[in-house]
């Protein structure tokens, strides 16, 4: 484990030590003192070599670990501040000390802060704010005490240190216990980004040689601020104003609004922080987009005419910032140990078994690292060999193919209407299928339990194969943050908004948990188990409750930067002309298939049961009856000019439809809609022929595709994922 005070030196760094320690004195012990720590001295032996007590020696190692030549700076006590902001003091205990350390000690974080461990200690006590501290409400410091437990940031205006005010309120979001919190190395940098941006706009705001005539009255910032409409904007939420400066006492208050004026000890904007902490501490999701904004702001008001005053208010909206684009990761403890052999584990699959010869052929690997890479195969238990055959002259051929029970995957889909959870061998055999009908709105945490149950009862019925589960793919409707695990109030979910779905499942069953967005899971399965298993390029079309759509391009599936690629919807809007006046797109009924189809076969006279209507339309359609016929098809056109606008945007000369909508009996109907549409209107018509085919996974394409999205994870020949053979061994060693 490395230390505080290990320290490694590069060859350009030892110049640079060098070059600072000339001239001897101070400087020329304190580097000997680095020198010695990176040869691995004892602290005890470079202390005697240099003539320097033990604790200094200490002390200058951990400087110069933290802070590298800076460190080594001679910092008097003379030069630290008269007076501590004890918020910056508390922001930065909250956030965390760099690694190795785990909490910062008084006198570690001190020496960060240049203040004494005492005065630091009495601001911990007063605030009660120590690291290690339990959570709980957590108290400000103010005249009209302020207790804060999971407090989200409203509003912040300033017109220099010595006048601002905060606005904020309680959060009114009900408890997320699995929600996974900021991690150390985040709240660092948003402490980090946030004293800097805010430091900037607080000079320029206090600029008062640069602002004509006294400074403006509390009741201009209110106005700025928007502090008037915030009873408004948030109902039902006690709204608190914490005030800074000689006016806040005086200035009034819209009705509604708690007045607390801050101790002098406090600057306005390390109070931001510590509320930008407390935030990222309890409901990290949502704190991100409004810190952003926040930071985002203060930093275009560095560039506002000298003394303008600092605004920012929270938006009412769910305002968030694109995620950063992140390779899954799910399940790199089994990723494969090269390229090549899941270049190879892709060909077997594709064509169901083949010889060596054959897979060198199609690869474009030589013999020699074929037999290398199967030989490693057949060893932990990936690959079998079938009876060999002739093949003209020379030595029999062995085929060779994946071994089904090698490894397998749970595929969940969730639907507002029923939940679909499969088993998956490696082959694509569904092993084991289960469902749970949803007749109304249900809480996320009642169906997390409930779908946990369901995978434990799978898991024990498949026996030994259960040895070899990799984990579980989720298929749910957008929106969604794939990178968060979290899905954001998807159409139909009634009290689903900011569900961490990936981490209550992974909690609930121990297991590593990818979630997908459901067409995008649906491509996956088909690409791996279903129709365009040989594709390179093409589209999917998912028609269920709603109508989604996903798309394999150049080798592997496209998500998107969220995750949320494929709004097949908007799409078909601007396809169809539906859009409201300020250019808008607007909702398209025939976008929700089948509720659509039963309102059209209504609207044709078609007499339907109260339950099931889907199911009897498509049954009547089946038995040649006119007013069915003409339903789905006014459907089908409508969503093939949806599809006209994927083929354009993709240039894809394949089109995969599947999904509850479309049960067998009636897909033709929609292929003929579908294939009519994308071969007749395109700009590209002439050079390209679009096929468009019938799912050969169905109503199950989500949740078997959920499944496939593991493997596809695992086994895919992808270059940017990581390597490492463990892979192999780890599957062989429960096999």
């Amino acid at each position: 484990m490395r230390r505080p005070t290990d320290i490694t030196l590069t060859a350009r760094q030892l110049t640079e030590l060098t070059a600072w320690a000339k001239g001897g004195g101070e400087r020329a012990v304190r580097a000997g003192i680095v020198r010695d720590a990176a040869a691995g001295v004892s602290v005890g032996i470079s202390a005697h070599r240099l003539g320097v007590s033990r604790p200094t020696v200490t002390a200058w190692r951990q400087r110069y670990a933290r802070g590298g030549l800076a460190g080594l700076e001679h910092q008097p006590r003379s030069g630290r501040p008269p007076r501590i902001d004890e918020a910056d003091a508390v922001a930065a205990t909250l956030a965390g000390p760099p690694p190795p350390l785990r909490d910062w000690s008084a006198r570690a974080l001190a020496e960060f802060l240049g203040v004494s461990h005492t005065s630091l200690g009495k601001v911990w006590q007063r605030w009660a704010a120590h690291p290690g501290a339990p959570e709980g409400p957590f108290h400000l410091p103010a005249l009209g005490p302020l207790s804060c437990h999971r407090p989200e940031l409203l509003g912040v205006w300033a017109a220099g240190q010595d006048t601002a005010g905060l606005v904020l309120a309680e959060s009114d979001r009900p408890e997320r216990l699995g929600t996974v919190p900021a991690d150390g190395a985040e709240r660092r940098r948003r402490y980090a980004d946030m004293t800097v941006s805010l430091r900037q706009a607080q000079l320029r705001a206090e600029d008062d040689a640069a602002r004509p005539g006294t400074p403006p009255e509390l009741a201009e910032l209110t106005d700025r601020t928007e502090l008037t409409e915030l009873t408004g904007t948030f109902p039902g939420r006690t709204v608190h104003v914490l005030l800074w400066g000689d006016a806040a006492d005086s200035a009034p208050l819209p009705p509604g609004v708690v007045r607390h004026t801050a101790s002098a000890s406090m600057g306005w904007a390390a109070t931001v922080c510590v509320v930008a902490q407390l935030e990222l501490r309890h409901q990290p999701h949502r704190a991100r987009a409004a810190l952003d904004s926040l930071a985002q702001a203060a930093r275009l008001h560095a560039g506002a005419a000298a003394g303008e005053p600092f605004g920012w208010f929270r938006s009412e909206g769910p305002t968030r910032t694109p995620p950063t684009r992140t390779a899954h990761r799910a399940f790199d403890q089994f990723t494969l140990g090269s390229f090549n052999e899941k270049l190879v584990i892709e060909a077997i699959r594709v064509s169901g078994a083949l010889s060596r010869v054959e897979i060198a052929e199609r690869t474009g690997l030589t013999p020699q690292a074929v037999s290398r890479i199967t030989r490693n195969l057949l060893t932990t238990g990936l690959l079998v060999e079938e009876e060999r055959r002739m093949a003209g002259k020379g030595k029999p051929r062995v085929p060779l193919r994946l071994r089904p029970d090698a490894a397998c995957a749970i595929g969940l889909h969730l639907d507002p209407e029923v939940i679909t959870l499969v088993l998956v061998d490696l082959c694509g055999n569904v092993r084991d299928r289960r469902q749970l009908e949803l007749t109304g709105p249900s809480a996320p945490e009642w169906c997390v339990a409930r779908v946990a149950e369901m995978a434990r009862a799978a898991v024990e019925s498949v026996g030994a194969l259960a040895g070899n589960l990799l984990g579980v793919g989720v298929a749910a409707p957008g929106p969604l943050d794939v990178n968060a695990g979290m899905l954001l109030d998807p159409p139909l979910f009634e009290g689903w908004d900011e569900v961490p779905l990936r981490a209550w499942l992974s909690g609930e069953l121990g297991l590593p948990v990818l979630l997908e967005k459901d067409a995008t899971a649906a491509t996956v399965g088909e690409r791996w188990l279903g129709a365009a298993e040989s594709a390179g390029d093409f589209a999917y079309l998912y028609l269920g409750t709603g109508a989604g759509s996903g798309a394999f391009l150049n080798g592997d599936v496209f998500r998107g930067a969220s995750g949320n690629a494929g709004e097949f919807g908007l799409m078909t809007a601007y396809a169809t002309a539906r859009l409201a006046p300020d250019g808008a797109p607007r909702l398209v009924p025939e976008c929700a298939p089948m509720s659509a189809v039963v309102a059209a076969a209504a609207a044709n006279g078609l007499t339907l049961p109260p339950t099931g209507a889907h199911a009897a339309v498509c049954a009547a359609a089946a038995d040649g009856d006119v007013r069915a016929v003409a339903a789905i098809r006014q459907v089908a056109r409508v969503v093939a000019r949806g599809a006209v606008a994927m083929t354009e945007l993709y240039d894809v000369d394949l089109i995969v439809v599947g999904g509850p909508a479309v049960p067998p009996q009636v897909s033709g109907l929609y292929l003929t809609e579908i294939a009519t549409a994308v071969n007749r209107l395109p700009l590209a018509r002439r050079v390209r022929q679009v096929r468009v085919v019938y799912s050969t996974l169905s109503d199950a394409a989500a949740a078997v595709g959920a499944a496939a999205g593991v493997f596809h994870t695992m086994f895919a020949p992808r270059l940017h994922t990581r390597s490492g053979r463990d892979a192999v061994s780890s599957i062989a060693g429960r096999a």
